[in-house]
């Protein structure tokens, strides 16, 4: 005859493996916002920013746009929600060469062409080098963190933002610059990523509740 209690023990650890599933989702999860940023200076252009938190850190992937124009990246600029959180703030990237992290509502010029003058903000970090003779930086990616704690998009959305180009134009008629602008929107509904080692651990759960649950049918079925 049918085991009763066998069938309850496997319906409760396929419950609990599906539980686990849901909050070890649910403990890591990831975030982000695309928006523009465009002229409110100098040459018509275009920038496109993406916003990603995962794992305590913000990462910042800058584009230019061509619309036709493309530009040198020489700085990018944004407000923080927080202020206090200014002082604990680092950055890492490959193109960035300098960096001012507050007094807030006060940056805006990082020398060598690196300004928005003039719009001011809480944090800039210059980009590149001068002129397109050294390098002609037209993507660049860098990760902001907190020495206090995880960073999250909370603290970026509905802040604003300053991008400057210089070199702008098409082709070898690049002698215009642009100083850019634009508000990063909220972020929607966040995408659940596993923890390392989760997506491993609940298929080994799922393939033991399952050869239990089997295993107890069959030995049922021969009683």
């Amino acid at each position: 005859m049918k085991n009763p209690f066998s069938n309850l023990v496997g319906s409760s650890l396929l419950a609990a493996s599906v539980v686990f599933a849901s909050s070890a989702f649910s403990r890591a999860s990831a975030a982000s916002i695309t928006f523009d940023v465009n002229d409110f200076t100098g040459s018509d252009a275009k920038t496109s920013l993406t916003l990603d938190d995962t794992g305590g850190v913000v990462k910042f992937t800058v584009n230019v746009v061509p619309n036709p124009n493309i530009g040198d990246l020489r700085g990018v600029f944004f407000n923080i929600l927080d202020d206090s959180l200014l002082s604990t703030l680092t950055v890492t990237g490959a193109n960035v060469t300098d960096f001012q992290f507050g007094p807030a509502g006060s940056v805006n010029d990082l020398g060598g062409g690196a300004n928005v003058t003039p719009r001011s903000f809480d944090a800039g970090l210059e980009i590149g080098t001068p002129g397109i003779g050294n390098d002609d930086i037209q993507s660049t990616i860098f990760t902001v963190a907190s020495s206090a704690g995880p960073l999250t998009l909370n603290q970026f959305s509905n802040q604003n933002f300053g991008v400057r180009l210089t070199s702008v134009g098409t082709g070898s008629d690049r002698e215009g610059s642009s100083k850019l602008e634009g508000t990063a929107p909220v972020p929607g509904t966040t995408t659940p990523v596993p923890e390392p080692g989760t997506t491993a651990a609940l298929g080994l759960l799922a393939v033991g509740t399952l050869a239990g649950l089997k295993k107890n049918q069959k030995n049922a079925s021969g009683s």
